[in-house]
């Protein structure tokens, strides 16, 4: 290794050369299994995306910082199990492929055929996986691109089959009629995470029910959903609650109290209030409802009475009776089984009305409001509308405002495992740590898990029916299928080739499979061990399981780690994580999601285009602190400051010294400023081991970029300048040759590609062929000192106090001066440092007193020490600021030239004082490497002086 070996300024192209050299080398595979079979595991879990497209702005800030978990625990010896995974099956991939084919339902695919639908799904879900794959690549992720697992094979089927197997022999599964969301537009059941919800205006109507054998005597409600009227069985009221009975036009309404102002000013009508009573009193009092005239409606056992409920009645808004319907609502459903309320649903899964609504039959729920108002308004039951604005919930896939709608479902018990849920959570290590509530409260509220669906596309139910007698069945493997049924060796386990299987039954009929699919989340909750080959074998399982680290954006709490919680927790009674770390969405800078739509998305290939990849990675990263962000295009701007700042660093060392990352540190002859700087580096490995360790990978960026433009660029490096060419210039070669070796090392998993583009040029003698084989850099305590560390600081203070008097007496840096005076308390506190003081200040000496000295002094104080800067100089010493304008003017020409500062060039000076140059030739030779010639020719003006500069 020679001196003067630069690196040309880092880019896009130096990155491609990067690239072209890792793939040449096959580097990724070989850093990817150099620690196979390491006694210390790490099992990263790829939470597995849709492959629906080129990679977005939040799936390549997700993919970065899982590589730089990866890459993290490999340098620290781990064998890191990274394999990548893809979401296959359910409503998104039909959703997109229904929208390819312009099917608008159900009937076009059956129409199309199921078997030429489902092929078209899977082509869908897997059409995009090497391109995502390669994007990721590009980014620097490795991973096991060569064997992502997918949740469309038979293998992973059959690893979701055991887990529903086993949720069948621990009674946690059964079926139901039970009110649940349904999505019209898809004609399925909707999980509880998968609801989004908006705000949305609906009109809202009072109304009245008549009571039964009271003439001209009604009961006052309030709805938001006139659809569900039809389905009405029940009103509720407070027991406790102060009702009463108005007169209002000649007839009797029955309200609460509370209530009576509001309405009755709404609808400017006068009334008089004849009786007052508590709720309880309202009990068993049985009405009827205006719009069964226009039904078909079966009579239905114990409806159309009032029953009491504390829970779910209030006077804050309405008429202070509720309208319920236990086939539409959840609430609604408890208070029916507890007064025996029947629950009745006129809605099919499509969101049509069913025959027995008579004249709404066939009209969609929502749809039909508008008709059913009409009626009400007709039959004089109507008494005002008006908007309303609520929370509605939507099918976070499609959008379509969902239906609350009783129907036959098998449901996950889920309240079952409910508080060893909440038990295991509170043992996990969720970056950040608030996020560990966030997921507290959800499991606190979670509800039984409907998990067939009415679909086409996923893992298909494993519950075959005897359709004699009714007798089920669940199957956990193909191998017990196989000891059940005949099936073909070459079997696919989608539909509809497992609907074609069928299963002899011990009382002579026949078995067949439920038509239904399990929900997609079923999919993703297995997936810790389905990636590991789980159906294959419990070898990987073993050795790697449960998972180390989760990386994935914070709507995953009610996404994959529900799921994933409460999968592992049926098959193991075990949390399926130890850590996990949450990120937010990228938006725009005004916090707006990024979308099409918007027209403000940018591109990861944008930003690598304009910039390059490793500034993406530095960006996204920093940026990351599990909240969303918005981007920054001015993010970018700061990045290369500071990358040029490195970049000098790192030059200089090159070209005055020989940088050489293999060189040893020498700790026999280390000035005090070398001792410092080596306990910056090793707090810096240390804090940034810290950072790595705890998920928090953010702070690595910041941490590095103080160390490299404060410790490094802006005072070590300018301290040692002078020692060049001096009897200590090989302590500091070897101090900077440790610097720049551990910096690569740190920050190698964040920006691979600038780490390894600086190793390859100064690697010297390490054999390993890349940086990333090389372990992660220890911190060493003996060299750390940290009141070392904490001296200099007050240095730094005095020098910017020093440097603020300087500017305010316009006395420039380059210029000496006598003499820094510190009062201190002591007098003694910055003796170890005087000498490093003089040269940051640039003053002949640096002394302290306990009080203050006479003279030409500049005076500032911080906190308990007082700065006095000299300002006074003689004719000597303003000629050393003559001769230091000289020699920056000569040191400026060589750069301006491109001068190797090595090669000692011929200098022509002509100055009106002969003398001045040379008394000082010697020195001017020696701080410019130049040989000096004077010659007479055109003057430029310097100080009282006039010189004349030429270079050869």
């Amino acid at each position: 290794m020679t001196k003067s070996k630069t690196l040309e300024p880092y880019s896009k192209e130096r990155e491609d050369g990067v690239k072209k050299f890792w793939e040449y080398a096959d580097i990724p595979d070989k850093v990817r299994r150099m620690n196979d079979g390491a006694k210390k595991t790490y099992y990263f879990m790829d939470g597995p995306p849709y492959a629906t497209g080129h990679i977005h702005m939040g799936t390549a800030l997700n993919k970065i910082l899982k590589d730089i978990a990866i890459r993290y625990w490999r340098m620290k010896g781990y064998d890191v199990f990274d394999r990548p995974g893809y979401d296959c099956h359910g409503l998104p991939i039909e959703f997109q492929v229904e929208k390819e084919l312009g099917f608008r339902g159900k009937t076009d695919i059956e129409n199309y055929g199921v078997g030429n639908f489902v092929k078209k799904c899977r082509e869908y879900a897997t059409r995009f996986i090497d391109t995502m794959n390669d994007e990721f690549n590009d980014l620097g992720v490795w991973m096991d691109w060569k064997n992502p697992y997918l949740t469309l094979t038979n293998d992973y089927i059959e690893t979701i089959w055991h887990t529903f197997k086993k949720a069948e022999e621990k009674g946690l599964l059964y079926t139901g009629k039970y009110p649940v969301h349904i999505c019209p537009r898809c004609g399925t059941a909707v999980a509880y995470n998968e609801i989004e919800y908006i705000k949305q205006t609906d009109d809202s109507i009072y109304f009245k029910f008549p009571v039964e054998g009271r003439e001209k005597t009604f009961l006052l409600l309030w709805t938001t959903t006139p659809w569900t009227l039809p389905g009405n069985t029940g009103i509720m009221a407070h027991p406790k609650e102060t009702y009463v009975e108005l007169e209002v036009m000649g007839e009797t309404w029955i309200m609460a109290k509370a209530l009576i102002e509001g309405l009755t000013k709404t609808l400017e009508a006068g009334y008089v209030v004849k009786k007052e009573f508590p709720g309880k009193e309202l009990e068993g009092l049985k009405y009827s409802n205006p719009l069964e005239k226009h039904m078909k409606r079966p009579a239905l056992e114990n409806a159309n009475r009032v029953v009491l409920n504390a829970r779910f009645v209030n006077v804050e808004d309405g008429t202070g009776l509720v309208h319920c319907a236990p086939g539409h609502g959840k609430e609604d459903f408890a208070v029916g089984k507890e007064t025996g309320l029947p629950a009745y649903c006129p809605v099919k899964m499509d969101g049509s009305l069913t025959e027995e609504t008579g004249k709404y039959a066939g009209k969609k729920a929502r749809t039909v409001d508008k008709e059913i108002v009409e009626d009400l308004k007709e039959s004089g039951s109507l008494l005002y509308t008006h908007p309303y604005t609520h929370d509605y919930p939507i099918c976070w896939r499609c959008k379509t405002p969902l239906l609350m709608v009783s129907v036959p479902q098998w449901f996950l018990k889920a309240s079952a495992i409910q508080e060893r849920s909440i038990e295991l959570n509170k043992k996990v290590n969720w970056v950040p740590e608030w996020m560990k509530d966030r997921m507290h409260n959800w499991l606190e509220t979670l509800s039984d898990w409907p998990v067939t669906r009415e679909r086409y596309w996923g893992t298909p139910c494993p519950i075959w029916k005897c359709e004699k007698c009714s007798k089920t069945i669940v199957v956990g493997s193909l191998k017990e299928l196989r000891s059940l049924a005949e099936v073909p060796e070459d079997l696919d386990l989608h539909k509809p080739g497992i609907d074609e299987i069928e299963i002899p039954c011990k009382c002579s009929g026949v078995m067949k499979r439920i038509t239904e699919t399990l929900d997609v989340w079923f999919d993703a909750g297995v997936s810790s061990w389905g990636a590991l080959d789980f159906s294959k074998g419990n070898k990987l399982f073993k050795r790697y399981w449960p998972a180390d680290l989760n990386i994935e954006a914070t709507e995953q709490v009610r996404g994959w780690w529900n799921a994933e919680l409460l999968s592992s927790v049926i098959s193991f009674d075990k949390s399926p994580f130890k850590n996990i770390m949450v990120h937010g969405m990228v938006t725009d800078l005004s916090k707006r999601k990024m979308s099409k739509s918007g027209g403000n998305i940018v591109k990861p290939s944008e930003v690598i285009e304009k910039h390059n990849r490793d500034y993406l990675r530095l960006h996204l990263t920093s940026a990351s602190k599990g909240n969303d962000f918005g981007f920054d295009w001015d993010a970018y701007r700061d990045i290369g400051k500071f990358m040029n700042v490195f970049w000098n660093s790192i030059n200089f060392a090159s070209l005055y010294l020989n940088l050489d990352l293999s060189g040893k540190v020498k700790v026999k002859d280390l000035q005090i400023e070398d001792r410092w700087i080596l306990s910056r580096l090793n707090s810096l490995v240390e804090e940034c081991t810290d950072a790595y360790e705890k998920y928090l990978y953010f702070k690595v960026p910041a941490l590095v970029e103080e160390f490299v433009l404060e410790d490094l660029s802006r005072t070590y490096i300018k301290l040692i300048r002078p020692r060049i060419g001096g009897e200590t210039e090989k302590s500091a070669e070897s101090v900077l040759n440790g610097i720049m070796n551990i910096l690569m090392r740190v920050i190698a998993p964040i920006t691979p590609h600038i780490s390894e583009y600086v190793y390859q040029k100064f690697k010297g003698e390490l054999k390993q062929e890349s940086v990333h084989m090389i372990p992660f850099p220890l911190f060493a305590k003996d060299l750390q000192d940290k009141k070392l560390e904490k001296e200099m600081n007050l240095v730094r203070e005095v020098t910017q106090a020093a440097l603020s008097l300087r500017e305010e007496q316009k006395l420039r840096l380059r210029w000496p001066l006598k003499e820094l005076v510190l009062v201190t308390k002591g007098g003694k506190e910055m003796k170890n440092f005087r000498e490093v003081l003089a040269k940051m200040v640039n003053v002949k000496k640096v002394s302290e007193a306990k009080t203050a000295p006479k003279g030409e002094y500049a005076v500032k104080e911080i906190g308990k020490i007082k700065v006095l800067l000299n300002t006074s100089a003689d004719d000597t010493l303003k000629e050393e600021w003559e001769l230091r304008e000289l020699t920056r003017r000569i040191q400026d020409l060589r750069k301006k030239q491109r001068l190797n500062p090595h090669k000692t060039v011929e200098v022509f000076l002509g100055c009106s004082d002969a003398g001045f140059l040379q008394k000082y030739k010697k020195e001017i030779e020696t701080e410019t490497n130049t040989h000096v010639t004077f010659k007479d020719g055109e003057k430029e003006k310097l100080l009282e002086r006039e010189f004349y500069i030429a270079l050869e």
